[in-house]
């Protein structure tokens, strides 16, 4: 028979009231048979039952059952029933007091076992307790009394069951619930692992593989079913904080500086962080941590040493470093299978701890996990990839970076992309985009990324603004050449920026030109002398070129979105602009009143035959000008066409709207301006008295001022 499904922790408690119950009731028992007079009790026989119910409270109490199967508490049951019939029998048969037992000993029995279990305990006390009429026989007041005792085994027999049931169903239910919950999580980090793919194409397959190495050296070590999903978790997502590592330090083609070091041991910290905010995988926090610790302490990040660093990171740091050694990374290719298993016995005791290397071994020996990269081959010393590999990864993301640019319009949004293109690609602590003002000599700012260092937490928008011809930068516009600075701070045409510490500094700044024109330049500064190459240099120019392009596309494609809004002689709005104005204002949900004014310049025929087109554009630009002086900012001026100029005054009504013509009207006409006397025919419209459309607010306004060009006429 199987146990029933009750946590250890239950058992030990049940077991243990189970003790308390046969001492108990077996001194209760005892001391009753001694209560009144001439009772038919069997005292010997109520000494020895009694005797037997502590022998089995002790059995109770001392026996692990928590570590047993149910079925084999079954003798302790039933021989508790024999006790209790025995003591029917010792004090008085169908005048006993204690066939209640029978009762206790089925709740018990039907709380912790399973129902069919209950039942043949109900069938055996039943038949029990019928014994002393049958060997004493016929009691009335015993049989009334045992029928109510049949009737409450019963129900302390389903009723348990009954409530097993529906906590079974809500077990399931939670049960259910929990798979889904952790199916949400193992989503989240398969989508952790797809970042971390985005970002070093090399580390989902190398984390993949150290994965399933450090399940099966887990499973040698004898971690539990629950220790290995969790150490498979933390060797999936051991490197996950490479995602904070600049790509020019994880995707760097050659043997890592102090300072780039430093930075790439940041990557455990960061996993660590990046881990604790998702509360499933808190477990595998001081895992992801821990990673990189060494058996003999000197691992980073925070020097553990043997047995302080947790087993699973003990675990996923020697299967990450067998898999590291298996494949080709930028800096060399793998090893051959000998030369690794060599090495990794030879840590043993040093950068590994020895049980977990022998387990590896021996897993690597039974070929129970493929690892790819591994080929047998003759030891080779390392080498450095040939450079048209590392410029072949360079073009890539320039090309992917093109893409991104045909996707974006605004001329800010081109510069933060290129600049977080610089400093995915090139060594910097600060990359800056200048773009030249209209004035032609102030390169001002538009994009400065966020500084890692001290030196530049004083950098602002207006402590980098320069102009031509002054510092490297102005140098570098003024020159339209580019420069590779290995000690900025002390060139001859430094200049230090204000609320900045002075420091060893290198730079690359280019130039950014388009048809021989300046647009900006191209900033890029790093802590330390000498920190950049020619290569970089090339490489920098590339992106400014590309830069250019954008730039100058973007700025022509507003440039032209901005003429077919404008009439090219008097700066005004066009027709068409003034036509979706209106109605923008009309289709509005609730639209309030406005007011429409048409002018129209008297006599300009005359003006341009008799003097000239140039001074009937003087005349138009001149009513332009007025016109614009006397509106507000949310009014919209436009020139219709030839000698006619329409403006749209929202909230303005009619008697607002003749006010301003009159105003205007009396301006140009005024005969002591330099340019003199204008003479003006103005028509007002207003919305909704005078019309509910485009077409019957303007021919009112139209009808209006051919009213007043008549009566002035007149």
């Amino acid at each position: 028979m199987a146990p029933a499904n009750i946590p250890s922790q239950l058992h030990r408690a049940t077991f243990r009231i189970a003790a308390v119950s046969f001492w108990g009731l077996g001194c209760i028992v005892l001391a009753s048979s001694y209560i009144g007079t001439d009772l038919a009790v069997n005292y010997l026989v109520e000494w020895v039952v009694t005797a037997l119910a502590c022998a089995a409270g002790v059995v109770c109490w001392v026996v692990p059952w928590s570590q047993i199967p149910a079925n084999r508490f079954l003798p302790v049951v039933f021989g508790g029933l024999v006790m209790i019939t025995v003591g029917v029998f010792a004090t008085g048969g169908t005048h006993s007091h204690l066939p209640v037992l029978y009762l206790v000993a089925l709740v018990f029995t039907a709380s912790m076992l399973e129902f069919r279990v209950a039942l043949a305990v109900l069938a055996f006390s039943t038949s029990a307790a019928i014994l002393p009429l049958l060997v004493q026989g016929w009691n009335s007041a015993y049989v009334r009394s045992l029928i109510v005792l049949a009737v409450s085994m019963a129900v302390c027999v389903f009723t348990p069951a009954l409530v097993r049931k529906a906590l079974r169903e809500e077990n399931q239910l939670a049960k259910r619930r929990r798979l889904e919950l952790e199916e949400s999580y193992l989503a989240t980090i398969a989508a952790l692992a797809a970042a971390l793919d985005a970002k070093d194409r090399h580390t989902e397959a190398h984390s993949r593989e150290t994965a399933a190495l450090a399940r099966a050296v887990g499973s040698r070590l004898g971690l539990d079913d629950e220790a290995l999903r969790f150490l498979e978790f933390g060797a999936l997502l051991h490197d996950i904080g490479k995602i904070g590592i600049p790509g020019y330090v994880l995707n760097k083609p050659g043997p890592l500086d102090d300072e780039e070091a430093a930075i790439m041991r940041e990557h455990p910290v960061i996993g660590e962080r990046i881990v604790a905010s998702v509360p499933f995988l808190s477990r595998i926090c001081p895992i992801v941590r821990a990673e990189h610790e060494r058996w003999d302490g000197h691992g980073y990040p925070d020097g553990l040493k043997a047995e302080a660093i947790p087993i699973e990171a003990r675990v996923i740091h020697a299967c990450d470093a067998f898999q590291a050694m298996s494949s080709d990374r930028p800096y060399r290719r793998a090893r051959p299978r000998e030369w690794i298993l060599k090495e990794i016995a030879a840590q043993a005791g040093q950068q590994f701890d020895p049980r977990v290397a022998e387990a590896l071994l021996t897993v690597i020996a039974s070929g129970e996990v493929a690892v790819t990269g591994t080929a047998e081959r003759a030891a080779h010393p390392d080498k450095r990839p040939p450079e048209a590999h590392a410029w072949t990864q360079h073009l890539d993301a320039i090309q992917q970076l093109g893409a991104r640019l045909a996707n974006i319009g605004g001329v800010p949004e081109i510069c933060e992309t290129i600049g977080q293109a610089i400093t995915t690609l090139l060594p910097y602590d600060q990359c800056r985009i200048y773009l030249l003002e209209d004035d032609g000599r102030t390169l001002s700012p538009v994009y400065f990324s966020d500084s890692r260092r001290s030196e530049y937490e004083g950098v602002t928008a207006e402590t980098l603004a320069i102009q031509v011809g002054q510092g490297i930068t102005g140098w570098v516009a003024e020159t339209k050449q580019g420069a590779l600075v290995a000690d900025a701070e002390r060139h001859p045409k430094a200049v230090h920026i204000p609320s900045t510490t002075e420091s060893d500094e290198s730079m690359l700044a280019v130039p950014v030109i388009f048809e021989d024109n300046l647009i900006g330049v191209i900033v890029n500064v790093k802590v330390g002398l000498h920190q950049y190459s020619g290569d970089h240099l090339r490489l920098l120019t590339i992106l400014a070129n590309q830069a250019a392009v954008s730039i100058s596309n973007a700025r022509l494609i507003e440039r032209l979105a901005a003429s077919a809004r404008t009439d090219p002689l008097t700066g005004l709005s066009n027709r068409r602009a003034f036509e979706q104005a209106l109605e923008d204002r009309l289709g509005a949900a609730f639209a309030e009143p406005f007011s429409v004014i048409m002018l129209d310049v008297d006599g300009l025929k005359q003006v341009n035959d008799a003097r000239g087109h140039a001074a009937g554009d003087a005349v138009l630009k001149r009513v332009a000008s007025v016109l614009t002086a006397h509106l507000r900012q949310a009014d919209v001026v436009t020139r219709w066409g030839g000698d006619e100029f329409v403006l749209l005054m929202p909230g303005t009504d009619q008697v607002g709207a003749v006010s301003l013509a009159r105003r205007v009207g009396g301006t140009l006409r005024d005969a002591d301006d330099p340019a003199g006397a204008i003479s003006v025919s103005i028509g007002t419209a207003s919305f909704p008295a005078d019309g509910t459309s485009a077409d019957g607010l303007l021919a009112a306004a139209d009808r209006s001022m051919y009213i007043d060009k008549r009566q002035r006429v007149a």
